[in-house]
């Protein structure tokens, strides 16, 4: 590096994290399932309360308890594991905020306010567009990549990481400009990362084994073209659900409607994904991720207010799929890191598909 790009790099600093995309997904989902899960468990239970006579433990004090610890963590710990735990703290906690927000909206401390979920959801909206805005690195420059693929070495040093963590961080310093030294030895030290060794732990083994187990499987061309078939069937099925609408002047309902146009969105960016699926796997899946993430945090809102229960079990589902997408989103970029090496192609020029 020159001395005048060494001085502009110093000066360089608004630089995005690579994995805040990620950790602002599990900020959302946690705080949306939260507010599903506890008015779920509430309603099944008959809407008890914890305390008695003029004592209530209202659980916007647990969700003040939950954003607390995440503060904690965020301040006291290194490393992504607790990244991700701050991170889940922060979004539990924001959701048991959150849900008695019609208590302080109303001047009856009305907890069933019913316009308190259009609310959330205007704000889930808003975060949510927000969130992406900030964490897009889909241009991403190479400080930023530099910067970035030191939180990497740092997990390198802390533990031991495994062949995806490395493939990952390979693909990022790719990104960097592999002229400079310090480039070439970060890709030095991080290229020289080993797996771990086999634990003896019998419940690490187990769980090493079930991760391997699962490698292999969404790495087979069957189970592609399962999850490929299925989002051909719920896409088609979420963009006609709009036409079963009861259209009838005055017989409308503005939560079905909402719930119509939230699945219909839903398939209309699955349906952008399959239209990528021949030329990029990656960013087919990235759309199906789309989708998904509208269904949890929009289409499940009216999903809940029909049926808080049933909502519970939608979720899941839903929650299952997203943890799908996004692990073969993981093998995607990890075929697409071990591309560039071979390739050495790094730089501006190498394929760049984040």
């Amino acid at each position: 590096m020159t001395e005048a790009a060494d001085t502009e790099a110093k000066s360089f600093f608004f630089v995005r994290r690579v994995t805040a995309m990620h950790d602002f997904e599990v900020f959302f989902v946690s705080s949306v399932a939260t507010i599903l899960l506890v008015r779920g468990i509430l309603a099944a239970t008959g809407w008890p309360q914890l305390g008695g006579g003029k004592i209530h433990f209202a659980h916007l004090l647990w969700g003040g308890i939950g954003m607390l610890l995440a503060f904690i963590l965020f301040m006291a710990m290194q490393g992504r594991l607790w990244d991700f735990l701050a991170t889940l703290s922060a979004g539990i906690g924001f959701g048991l905020f959150l849900d008695e927000l019609g208590k302080f909206i109303t001047s009856d401390n009305d907890y069933f306010f019913q316009p308190a979920v259009a609310i959330m959801y205007v704000l889930f909206v808003v975060l949510f567009f927000l969130f992406r805005w900030l964490g897009r690195v889909d241009k991403m420059g190479p400080e930023t990549a530099l910067v970035n693929s030191f939180d990497f070495a740092k997990e390198a040093v802390m533990r031991s990481m495994n062949e995806g963590e490395r493939d990952e961080a390979l693909y990022v310093l790719g990104r960097a400009d592999q002229s400079d030294s310090m480039v070439q030895a970060l890709t030095a030290v991080l290229g020289g990362v080993k797996p771990p060794p086999t634990s003896t732990n019998p419940a690490v083994r187990a769980w090493e084994g079930f991760r391997a187990w699962y490698q292999r499987l969404i790495a087979r061309r069957w189970f592609r073209r399962f999850v490929l078939g299925w989002f051909i069937v719920t896409s088609v099925a979420s963009v006609l659900a709009i036409f079963a609408l009861d259209s009838t002047p005055g017989q409308v309902n503005l939560m079905d409607m909402g719930g119509a146009i939230a699945n219909a969105l839903t398939g209309g960016l699955v349906i952008v994904g399959l239209a990528h699926w021949r030329r990029s796997k990656l960013s087919a899946f990235r759309w199906f991720e789309r989708g998904a993430l509208v269904a949890i945090l929009v289409g499940q809102f009216f999903s809940f207010y029909h049926n808080q229960v049933a909502a519970i079990f939608g979720l899941l589902w839903l929650l299952l799929q997203l943890a799908v997408i996004r692990s073969m989103v993981s093998a995607e970029l990890a075929s697409t890191a071990i591309r560039l090496q071979d390739a050495s192609s790094g730089g501006e020029d190498g394929p760049h598909q984040v």
